[in-house]
């Protein structure tokens, strides 16, 4: 009788892509790989692999790890050994490289650097530190697509375009919605697609370095690895600039994209040894089909709704519901010989532009709010004479006895648009604020890309705590959740209140969610 031949089998199931790796159980060799993006259907993309190694290798006898950030579950659910990705990327790394230095790796949500240094006893390369991103993706592959998105560009065009790029622009790497505020004026300036892909690429390397080395040299002979490295060969040499290597001290392997799952593989053996036998394709398929059925629902309800009636929701409502002190006087209290003196206030945001027109007694007679589209003075110079035009079409001339500017192009607008006065944004809230609520004692303020607690006694601000390098929960935050839902931003609210099973799902950065 032939006995069967043996196969190592490595699966990675990733943030956006799941990965295969089939070696020989002797040799070691790597015999086929695959790679594909999951679509966050990580069971289903298992599953097709299962039965990819079904027809592919009857007969033969199977020995399956699991391993990536979405296997530890899964693995437990259907028996199969689990080895952790730095573990598994290691292995792989050692049996090919026996001089790398450090290891660079960027996944779809994650990115890791890896530090090794040789055993002074024994002489093995171990892996002496590690360095990977926690609550955000910035500098990773989904930050890849993003800038590719908002480009217009097929993201496997991206690397292809910045290879045309001359010239660097400074974008933010730490953060996708950061960045396209960074991206979207230099579009508007004229700044060709090509440039700004380059600049994309360098923010990657300049979070990776800065972000996560934190201060830790990183030494040649560098590899790089991950999908984003093996579709984008512009984004190592990019990398391989700002780190001044030479030819010799850049290590790619053959296949970047499937080095954690082939390290799964080899762990078989180096790990596991008798405790992973030979799997059984047929029986993990069956219960792969019941852990699909059981994960459409697994988050479903696990949330309170806001509201547990209607008629609490409308007592909320009732709370809630606009202030009559919004409510805009007519005009002809204002006007006199067909002139209105009124005051006007311009805040300036991350991704909108605000301005309000104010009657001398601090009445909202007119008001503004629209994306500055990446060009804010553009944007509210066309408001300021729509809104001249208007007044005029109601025989009505504009005298401004006072303009004052606030938010993030507070000087810029004051420079500007010569106004009288500038001020910082927390205070022009807080006095805005305390008009309406005499006794106010905190305020919450949500913009496009910052959130703002604000803490005030009797008038006076003691306190204040800014989002930093993550705009998640925040404007953008929301409108990237409504273009997902494929909804208008405006029914959110709505949409949200009506929920009966509300989903547990993350908050922390939009990436992840």
């Amino acid at each position: 009788m032939l006995k069967k031949k043996i196969l190592y089998i490595g699966i990675d199931i990733g943030s956006t892509t799941t990965k295969l790796a089939v070696a020989d159980s002797g040799s070691g060799e790597l015999l086929f790989s695959d790679y594909r993006r999951h679509g966050a259907q990580q069971l289903k993309s298992v599953r097709q692999y299962l039965e990819l190694l079904k027809e592919r290798y009857e007969g033969c006898e199977l020995h399956l790890v699991l391993t990536g950030s979405g296997a530890k579950k899964l693995s437990e659910r259907v028996g199969l050994s689990y080895v952790q990705e730095v573990v598994a990327n290691s292995i792989a790394i050692r049996r090919l490289y026996q001089d790398v230095r450090t290891a660079i790796e960027l996944g779809g949500q994650d990115a890791k650097v890896l530090f090794f240094e040789r055993d002074s006893q024994s002489g093995r390369l171990e892996v002496a530190d590690t360095r990977m991103n926690g609550s955000c993706a910035g500098g990773t592959g989904a930050f890849i697509d993003e800038a590719a998105a908002i480009l217009r560009l097929p993201v496997d065009k991206l690397n292809e375009t910045a290879a045309g790029g001359t010239s660097v622009y400074d974008i933010s790497g730490r953060c996708g919605v950061y960045a396209k505020t960074d991206i979207q004026p230099l579009l508007n300036q004229g700044v060709s697609k090509e440039n700004i892909a380059l600049s994309a690429f360098h923010a990657v390397a300049k979070q990776t370095i800065g972000g996560l080395a934190q201060g830790l040299d990183i030494r040649g002979p560098v590899l790089f690895e991950g999908g984003p490295m093996t579709f984008n060969p512009m984004l190592i040499k990019v990398f391989a600039e700002r780190l001044g290597l030479s030819e010799k001290d850049i290590l790619i392997p053959e296949h970047p994209e499937i080095m954690v799952a082939y390290g799964a593989a080899l762990s078989v053996r180096e790990l596991f040894g008798d405790k992973c036998g030979a799997s059984d394709i047929e029986g993990l398929i069956k219960e792969l089909e019941f852990a699909l059925k059981d994960s459409h629902s697994e988050n479903i309800g696990k949330s309170r709704p806001f509201f547990e009636s209607l008629d609490e929701k409308e007592d909320f409502l009732r709370r809630h519901h606009t202030r009559e002190g919004n409510a805009r006087p007519k005009l002809s209290r204002y006007v006199k010989d067909g002139r209105l003196t009124a005051y006007l206030g311009i805040d300036s945001g991350s991704t909108t532009t605000k301005f309000v027109l104010m009657a001398e007694d601090e009445s909202i007679l007119d008001s503004f709010y629209a994306s500055n589209e990446g060009e804010p003075l553009r944007v509210v110079k066309e408001a300021l004479i729509n809104m001249r035009d208007r007044f005029r079409n109601m025989g009505i001339e504009l005298d401004i006895l006072a303009c004052g500017s606030t938010g993030y192009g507070e000087l810029l607008f004051q420079k500007v648009f010569s106004a009288e006065y500038h001020v910082v944004e927390t205070v022009a809230h807080a006095r805005a604020a305390s008009k309406y609520v005499p006794d106010l004692s905190f305020i919450l303020d949500i913009g496009g890309q910052d959130m703002k607690a604000i803490w005030v006694d009797r008038g006076v601000i003691t306190n204040i705590v800014v989002n930093e390098a993550c705009s998640s929960g925040c404007g953008s935050f929301l409108e990237n959740f409504a273009s997902t839902l494929g909804i208008p931003v405006e029914d959110i609210a709505e949409l949200a209140f009506s929920s009966r099973s509300p989903a547990l799902l993350g908050s922390r950065c939009t990436v992840f969610m």
